[in-house]
């Protein structure tokens, strides 16, 4: 597993033969010697698998027999690890870190610069904190706070080819004291960084036959995890594995040949497929991709399971939980579709969704949840609260007020479809205040329109003339009728 893991190993064997009484030599070509106080003579170890064959030394690795042992020593004492999670102080604080109302920079993630401003874009597959958009925190009140006990496997698998290289990995397998499997896992880094939590070694027994049941749980989660790993392990592998046993194959026969046409050997051909048939059987076993795992460690998490509500200065609230340690943050759903969130709206009606669940009042601003009894306003396509917009005095028909216009004849409110312009002073009339003349087909309001007092047309006041007897005639009728 590499010089980190090798160091750590000398360092837990070296802390167990000292909380043992035992006495540890000192490495000489590589082997040392361990005496413990119940053992007649010191037995010699080391920690190269080459020098145990050689020396006839028991190995000390993660998985041998030797190590094992050690392990199994150490859970009826106590655990190798086991720690005690509090928060410091209030978790109201540690809340806070989760929500965020405002822009938050995510130290460890990318930055985008945005013109004269740099934006963090949040990288990781679970996000620095939640984001809170349309509300900020009004009040963090705490609903229950209970103990809860964690156990995280530590497993290393080697999985090695000839075909390719080997993969080394370090898997963690995290259960509760009830056996159930978690989707996350411990993150030390993590723990031991986070400032709002206090970390306290516990030395307490474990039952043994309680940590075999969850072993044996968490074993089973292994090797289905395994077979995933080596199916993606073995998959680009296919073609040539089959490139290389036709070769093998064409190998074979190709000797066979030429040990008959050379006519110096006698080929029994019963013999031959049977010697054939073994040699491609080995041939195929030799691409078979090893797998080796040992159990290398375990830690003990006895931490807090911590249910809240978050309250909102738009009256939404939020109800979730977490695990203090375990949680990177606590998981969010959108009230009405259920839909896992990280971003979220505070509505005006109370609620918290998602952006696929949410109306926004074209009007005022304002966000609803789908569930809110708003009016659509078919001319915009937008949503606007019931009892805002306007009533046009023409259609008679609920507006939003973006689409309002004010008569300038009698200052009545009229909707887009129902208001005109006045030809000549071009303010804006309801069509219910505007008349058009006949001759030069123009609308206008009230002020700039004059009735001829011969045929009753309305006309425009710069379009009539006096005849010689007082009226006001239209030019039509002043043509026929101005000389009298």
């Amino acid at each position: 597993m590499g010089n980190s893991s090798e160091t750590k190993t000398r360092q837990f064997v070296k802390a167990y033969v000292e909380a043992k009484n035992g006495a540890l030599s000192q490495e000489v070509d590589e082997v040392f010697t361990i005496k413990m106080p119940d053992q007649s003579k010191a037995i010699e170890y080391t920690y190269n698998p080459a020098v145990a064959r050689d020396r006839k030394a028991s190995l000390l690795t993660p998985g041998s027999p030797a190590f094992q042992q050690i392990l199994k020593s150490c859970l009826i004492n106590g655990v190798l690890c086991q720690v005690s999670l509090t928060p410091k102080g209030k978790v109201e604080p540690l809340l806070t870190q989760y929500f965020r109302d405002l822009a938050f920079v995510c130290e460890d993630c990318g930055k985008v610069k945005l013109g004269d401003e740099k934006v963090s874009i949040c990288e990781k597959p679970q996000p620095c904190f939640h984001q809170i958009r349309n509300g900020k925190i009004a009040s963090i009140r705490i609903l229950k706070k209970e103990p809860i006990r964690y156990l995280q496997f530590y497993f290393s698998a080697t999985l090695q080819n000839k075909l390719r290289s080997k993969n080394e990995e370090l898997i963690k397998i995290t259960l509760d004291e009830n056996g159930n499997l978690c989707s996350e896992n411990f993150s030390e880094q993590a723990i031991a960084q986070n400032e709002h939590i206090e970390i306290q070694e516990v030395k307490s027994k474990f039952p043994p036959s309680v940590f075999e049941k969850l072993e044996t749980i968490a074993i089973t989660s292994l090797d289905n995890l395994l077979l995933g790993k080596l199916l993606l392990f073995d998959l680009p592998l296919g073609r040539e594995k089959k490139a290389k046993l036709k070769a093998f194959e064409r190998r074979l026969k190709r000797e066979r040949r030429e040990l008959v046409l050379s006519r110096r050997h006698n080929v029994d051909p019963i013999e031959w497929q049977k010697n054939y048939e073994a040699l491609l059987k080995r041939e195929e076993e030799s691409f078979i991709t090893s797998l080796t795992v040992n159990f290398i460690n375990l830690l003990i998490v006895n931490t807090f399971k911590v249910s809240f509500e978050l309250a909102f200065d738009s009256n939404s609230t939020i109800r979730s939980s977490f695990v203090l340690g375990l949680d990177a943050a606590p998981a969010v759903s959108c009230q009405l579709c259920k839909a896992p969130i990280t971003e979220g709206y505070a509505t005006e009606d109370s609620l918290y969704a998602c952006h696929d669940c949410i109306r926004q009042s074209v009007e005022s601003g304002k966000i609803y949840s789908k569930k809110a009894p708003l009016r659509l306003d078919e001319t915009l396509n937008d949503y606007i609260e019931q009892d805002s917009g306007f009533v046009c005095t023409v259609c008679g028909k609920r507006h939003s007020k973006l689409l309002e216009f004010k008569c300038s004849h009698d200052n009545s409110s009229i909707c887009i479809f129902h208001y005109g312009l006045c030809d000549v002073c071009r303010k804006p009339f309801s069509k219910l205040n505007l008349a058009h003349t006949e001759e030069f087909k123009r609308q206008l309001c009230p002020q700039h329109t004059i009735h001829c007092e011969n045929c009753q047309l309305v006309v425009g006041s710069d379009e009539v003339k006096v005849g010689k007897s007082g009226k006001t005639l239209c030019n039509k009728c002043f043509a026929k009728n101005g000389a009298r």
